[in-house]
């Protein structure tokens, strides 16, 4: 008996080498078939097939016959590839290229549910519990997403990626304190990075000046760049959090929802000539809606060859050769490109491509067709059209070629800040050399503001109710300035130039007026100024300006004539009866300093209720020469 259970190990184990060499042997075959012409693939496909089933628990041959299947492109190939991939994940969680490839497929909820069952198989493989953890979060799970994640830390070091993903599942499962930390650890660990996971999430809403510098960060600044990147989309500075991480994840959920790319691979088989040929038919339609409709086309008129020349310079093949590539490594259809950018749009309509001119496209039955966006900017109503369910871009004229490209360069948060914002900003001279001091005031009790040198690095960042002040070298800089109050934000954003104070040539620092009936100094003046400029009528006003550069004698004292104008802004009614003689004060002064503050106490009697325009001139007497400071509107009422 035991001779007979000898002779059948034996057996099968000649058996098993005998098939292991005929499986080698086909795929020898079918690798040799495969680099044949096109009828050569399927001889591939059959030699590869075989061999699988000689060796079932080798990916070798499935892998191959994923190749296959993206050779021949098509349904019929993504299909064939899918499943050799799902097989493959179902033996070796992480074999060569095939996650990666997976990505390129056509994928619905179905198919991330069988991909998630076949790597369940490997329950204590870290990297196939974080790519579970992936595909619960485009099913929609993200607190089983989040518990495979914790899982697959505690099997190895966890890297940049499981600490975005552990962010992500943390902000759509509502936990955002968790969500802000887990994101902040994967910031940290930038510098280490070498996966550029933190630059995937990111790019796709990256401006072109932002995707270069990103191109030109050393290894070593990447902490530092990130920080930069997501600061400036910071939508409420005066929360210590960063909103717009939240609200980014939550609209890529969304959009995965909405307007994924079904079938990538459509793009990679859409050859030039096939996107000429594309372009040719949709400048054919152009051309038929100049003539039907000239509305549609700005400028259109009634002959054809005039039509044809008004959508010459509507370049879509250029457009759309442009935005395929980025949609393919997107995932997404042109709808989603723009809604990862600004959000969802204000305006959306079926079957018109401008909702700013309301024209029905012909033959044109819901939004699967063609649909248009409108979008409200600080800079106007900026508009998009697509079409064939939302994948292209179906601009119907040269405006919206325009704004297309605007809005694939830029983005936006979309949290609401209705908070209409009252303040000022002041400069003075710093007494640290070469330095501005700068203040900024709003009439809500708590408020933050930040300057961003013109290489997008943060200078300063100041938060606290009042006035707020910062001291920096003098030059152009971008600001956001927010304020809350009571829950409701406002927030301003925007460029200023903070001025540079000689120590000799003349010049005057902003002017500040604060209700008071005695002189004041620069802080004092400063906290007293309102807000909103307006002042209680009958109250006296203090003024406050400072004096830098004056020429001094040889026992060091200046002399100059100071003008205080309180120019009236009328009203309609006041302008057309000539009201409108300023009020003005001039004095001389003698001061024993080349900078000095001039300072004044303004009686009631002076200044009547009303709107004025306040400006202050100051003549160095020893050099004839004036310099005037920057106009303050005020309101006295």
């Amino acid at each position: 008996m035991l001779a007979l259970l000898v002779a059948a190990l034996v057996s099968g184990g000649a058996l098993q080498d005998a098939a292991t060499a005929r499986a080698e042997s086909l795929m020898a075959v079918g690798r040799a078939h495969f680099v044949r012409p096109v009828i050569g693939r399927y001889a591939a496909l059959e030699a590869f097939r075989a061999a699988a089933r000689l060796a079932p628990r080798d990916p070798e041959p499935l892998y191959w016959q994923m190749k296959v299947g993206f050779y021949l492109g098509s349904d019929e190939g993504d299909a064939l590839a899918r499943e050799a991939i799902l097989r493959i994940f179902a033996l070796e969680p992480d074999y060569e290229d095939v996650w990666e490839r997976f990505q390129t497929l056509y994928r619905s909820p179905g198919i991330w549910r069988r991909a998630e069952r076949a790597l369940a198989r490997h329950p204590d493989d870290p990297v196939a519990l974080e790519r579970r953890g992936e595909l619960l979060l485009a099913l929609d799970e993200p607190a089983r997403a989040d518990s495979l994640l914790a899982v697959a830390m505690a099997r190895r070091p966890a890297t940049v990626a499981t600490y975005l993903r552990r962010a992500e599942a943390s902000f759509l499962a509502g936990r955002d304190p968790a969500g802000y930390a887990w994101h902040d650890s994967a910031v940290a660990r930038a510098n280490a990075d070498s996966t550029g996971a933190l630059w995937d999430e990111a790019w796709i809403i990256a401006s072109p000046e932002e995707t270069a510098r990103h191109a030109a960060t050393a290894p070593g600044e990447r902490r530092r760049f990130f920080e930069w990147f997501w600061a400036r989309r910071d939508p409420n500075l005066v929360t210590p959090e960063n909103e717009r991480l939240g609200e980014q994840y939550r609209r890529r959920a969304e959009a995965r929802r909405m307007y994924r790319l079904l079938h990538p691979q459509r793009m990679v088989y859409r050859s030039s000539m096939a996107r000429a040929l594309a372009s040719a038919d949709a400048r054919a339609q152009l051309d038929s809606l100049a003539l039907q409709t000239p509305e549609v086309i700005p400028g259109g008129v009634s002959t054809p060859g005039a039509a044809a020349s008004r959508v010459a310079t509507v370049d879509l093949r250029t457009l759309q050769d442009a935005a395929l590539p980025v949609a393919y490594r997107a995932g997404f259809d042109a709808r989603g490109l723009v809604f990862l950018r600004h959000g969802p749009p204000d305006l959306r309509v079926a079957c018109i491509p401008d909702p700013r001119r309301p024209f029905a496209l012909p033959d044109c039955s819901s939004s699967l067709d063609a649909e248009g966006w409108l979008y409200q900017t600080p800079d106007g109503p900026l508009t998009v059209s697509f079409s064939w369910r939302g994948e292209y871009f179906a601009p119907v004229s040269r405006g919206q070629v325009r704004t297309t490209e605007a809005l694939l360069h830029s983005d936006r948060t979309a949290l609401p800040a209705p908070l209409v914002l009252r303040g000022w900003s002041a400069f003075f001279k710093s007494a640290e050399l070469g330095r501005t001091d700068v203040y900024f005031q709003s009439a809500p009790d708590t408020a933050a503001a930040v300057l961003w040198d013109m290489t997008g690095d943060e200078t300063v960042r100041v938060h606290g109710p009042g006035l707020l002040t910062l001291t920096v070298p003098p030059g152009e800089y971008e600001y956001g300035f927010d304020a809350d109050s009571n829950g409701v934000v406002g927030r301003l954003r925007g460029r200023v130039i903070v001025p540079a104070f000689s120590a000799v040539d003349l010049g005057l620092s902003s002017l500040a007026l604060a209700p008071a009936a005695a002189l004041l100094d620069r802080e004092a003046t400063l906290r007293g100024m309102p807000a909103d400029l307006a002042y209680p009528a009958n109250t006296p006003l203090a003024a406050y300006v400072e004096v830098y550069g004056l020429t001094t004698d040889r026992d060091g004292r200046s002399r100059y004539r100071v003008r205080y104008s309180f120019a009236p802004l009328p009203s309609g009614l006041g302008r057309l009866l000539g009201r409108g003689r300023p009020v003005v004060l001039e004095f001389g002064r003698d001061v024993a300093a080349s900078r000095t503050a001039e300072r004044l106490v303004i009686q009631p009697d002076q200044l009547p209720a009303g709107r004025y325009r306040v400006t202050v001139a100051v003549t160095d007497l020893r050099r004839n020469v004036k310099s005037e400071s920057a106009a303050l509107d005020i309101t006295i009422r």
